[in-house]
């Protein structure tokens, strides 16, 4: 079946116009009695038909001994019956010509790869063409679908449908790849009046996986943002296009990425690799293609909200208003240690609050208002709010006020339903006391939003952030989707200095030679002083080898060192195989960086930056983008380094190359993206760069191929 075939069938997964339900149990304390009642209740308008030979009426509804004696043959499936019997059941289904179904059912880990429950599944799904959910999800819905196919206890609690209260609000979508945290972030994301349109459990993954139903939803619409829970990916590859698909309809992916402590390290050879951890390929992903990463719960849900809310702020400049000058400079130190600004106001508009601000205080940022504003049934306080809405060099406003009474709010929600539909400026509420429930409810159906003072700085930053991934993507579409690049002359089996002259990467003069006399005479023709290294494919680390001699200065030394460092080595390495020492002019000193790939099983090549030399495994300033680069990312990675400053010069130093050096991560970057190459890993370390216009210099080189 085609990919655009697979794609159209999942319609009957998520929008089926009929539903049957295998296992389905009249006992509604259990999971399978509990899946057809929560199907019911949910209110889906198409036929639904229990499956269980053991009775032929369940809650109501005529049951069916089993699939083949459906009177049609339904869209959708639901199996609920135990692991060792879903292979007959979806044989059944294929057989009826079923077109979807979504497993419920575990089967027993720790069986051998192809004998699990999802290896059997996964190969049923790719030899008919049914889609299937699962096995082990708990299940999904359509909240105004009505689709309501899971049997997760927690919508005993909280019903699905989207309340009215929250008409006038963005819709969210939750997809994860835990059931438990799909309905815990649902449940809480209800609690704080944020509506969740699609939840999808996507299990484990035998058929479709996260990142489809992801593109699914995209293209669907009616959502502002996707919330995605993720172990990992099943298919890491898919991740770009479907997030160039959210750009493009401006939908948010907001992702919490778990497994972010393990090392995570595969046989590294390279400083780069060593420097990679088991989340560094998902986190240059995320930040190339615009996804927003969240690192808990609360912040996830924050970000959600402030996108339902359309609270999105266009810079990083804050006002905060507040009844409480404690609470309003606790607020602006929170803010600014977040990386939001917490600036001087306009003068005219500090006069426009001088005169509504009581004269005890303040018209400075943080604005103290005093609590007296509260106490003439709102008046003052909408008189500031709306000089807020429409303040000259603001980008979001921050109003500090107790919501404990809930009154405060209640008596002006009209008119507060008109400042926020003519704002500029959005306007996020925040309550040093636990707000209370009307006052919340008001909130949520005027357009504004409540956030924790932690969680409103981190989600304002992480806004801002996304905002110019946006204006980057619709300004520079072709760059931001740009693909590796057609490949040069077959590269794989040219030797290193080669290899890098062939992708343009600048190098020092150098000679390699097999004896002393060919050391003195080679370093008097490339000009001294020079440095010697040994040339062997088995040795990542000369220095550790006793492989490197500096600053020779004359035939005698040449000769004294090329026998130094072929003892040294040879008594280090017995088993390794030298090509001889290679003599390379000594460069003049300048910023040591160290330049490398390393490539991801999941993402393909990954290009690393970081500050060099013997200390980069101790500084560990290093950061990593994918492979391969435009010259505005290689600036990007540039500017993400915690030392940057050291580039533009201190104490008097003149200001290195950046130019040149983003322009040796576009070569290095396009080398790595190469197929023909077979480059595995690189490490160019030093990587010297000189002052501004002189350039820059890779010094050493180690390239570890397929093939070694």
């Amino acid at each position: 079946m085609s990919a655009n075939l697979r794609a159209a069938v999942l319609r009957a997964l998520f929008a089926p116009r009929s539903v049957a339900v295998v296992g389905a149990s009249q006992d509604t304390t259990k999971i399978r009695g509990r899946l057809l009642k929560t199907l019911v209740d949910g209110g889906f308008a198409g036929p639904i038909y229990p499956v269980n030979p053991s009775s032929d009426s369940i809650q109501g509804l005529p049951a069916y001994a089993d699939v083949l004696a459906l009177p049609e043959p339904v869209d959708l499936v639901l199996i609920a019956v135990a692991a060792d019997q879903v292979m007959a059941v979806l044989e059944q289904c294929a057989r009826r010509g079923c077109q979807a179904a979504a497993i419920f059912s575990a089967g027993a880990n720790g069986l051998p790869h192809g004998e699990r429950l999802q290896d059997k599944v996964a190969e049923f799904a790719q030899r008919t063409g049914m889609r299937i959910l699962g096995p082990n999800c708990e299940g999904y819905l359509d909240a105004e679908g009505g689709l309501v196919a899971t049997f997760s206890p927690t919508l005993q609690f909280v019903p699905p449908r989207i309340p009215p209260l929250l008409d006038g609000r963005g819709r969210v979508s939750i997809v994860s790849q835990s059931g438990a945290m799909a309905f815990a972030l649902f449940s809480r994301a209800r609690q704080l009046h944020i509506p969740v349109r699609h939840l999808v459990s996507t299990g484990n993954e035998a058929d479709v996986e996260l990142l489809e139903v992801a593109e699914h939803l995209i293209a669907e619409g009616g959502s502002r943002a996707l919330l995605l829970f993720v172990e990992g990916f099943r298919d890491a590859h898919r991740f770009a296009a479907v997030a160039r698909k959210a750009a493009d309809a401006g939908i948010a992916l907001v992702i919490a990425k778990i497994g972010q402590s393990g090392a995570g390290q595969r046989a590294a050879v390279s400083h780069t690799a060593h420097l990679t951890g088991a989340d560094t390929a998902y986190e240059a992903a995320f930040r190339r293609w615009g996804a927003i990463r969240v690192q808990t719960p609360e912040e996830m849900l924050a970000v959600a909200g402030a996108i339902s809310a359309d609270a999105l702020p266009q810079g990083r400049r804050v006002a905060i208003v507040t009844t409480s000058g404690g609470a309003g400079g606790w607020a602006a130190d929170i803010c600014e240690q977040a990386g939001l600004e917490v600036p001087e106001l306009d003068a005219d508009f500090k006069q426009q609050l001088a005169a509504i601000v009581p004269s005890y205080g303040s018209a400075e940022n943080p604005v103290d208002v005093t609590a007296s504003v509260v106490e003439d049934g709102g008046k003052t306080l909408l008189a500031i709010l709306e000089t807020m809405a429409h303040a000259p060099g603001v980008d979001i406003g921050l109003v500090i006020v107790s919501l404990v009474a809930s009154e405060r709010l209640v008596r002006i929600e009209d008119a507060l339903k008109s400042l926020y539909d003519g704002a500029e400026n959005p306007l996020v509420f925040h309550s040093p006391g636990t707000p209370g429930t009307a006052a919340l409810e008001v909130l949520a159906r005027v357009g504004g939003v409540h956030l924790g003072l932690a969680e409103f700085a981190r989600t304002m930053v992480l806004l801002d952030e996304y905002r110019l991934f946006q204006e980057r993507w619709q300004s520079v579409r072709a760059q931001a989707a740009a693909v590796p690049r057609a490949s040069r002359d077959d590269a794989r089996r040219l030797p290193v200095p080669d290899l890098l002259c062939h992708w343009n990467i600048p190098q020092p003069g150098e000679a390699l030679v097999t004896d002393a006399e060919g050391a003195a005479r080679a370093a008097e023709s490339i000009g001294w002083p020079v440095a010697m290294k040994i040339g062997s494919p088995d040795i990542a680390h000369k220095t550790e080898a006793g492989g490197v001699v500096l600053g020779v200065d004359s035939a005698a030394s040449a000769r004294a060192a090329f026998n130094r460092i072929m003892e040294s080595v040879r008594a280090h390495a017995p088993q390794a195989r030298l090509d001889g020492v290679q003599i390379q002019r000594m460069m003049p000193p300048g910023r040591e960086m160290v330049v490398g790939t390393v490539r991801d099983p999941d993402f393909g090549p990954l290009v690393m930056l970081g500050f060099g030399g013997i200390y980069v495994e101790v500084l560990r300033d290093v950061v990593f983008d994918l492979a391969p680069l435009t010259l505005e990312q290689a600036h990007a990675m540039i500017g993400r380094l915690r030392g940057r400053a050291l580039l533009d010069g201190v104490r008097g130093e003149p200001p290195a190359d950046r130019q040149a050096l983003a322009e040796l991560l576009v070569a290095v970057g396009d080398m790595a993206a190469d197929a023909a190459s077979g480059i595995r890993e690189v490490d160019l370390n030093p990587v010297i760069v000189y002052r501004q216009g002189r350039g820059v210099c890779a010094v050493d080189a180690l390239v570890v191929r397929d093939e070694q």
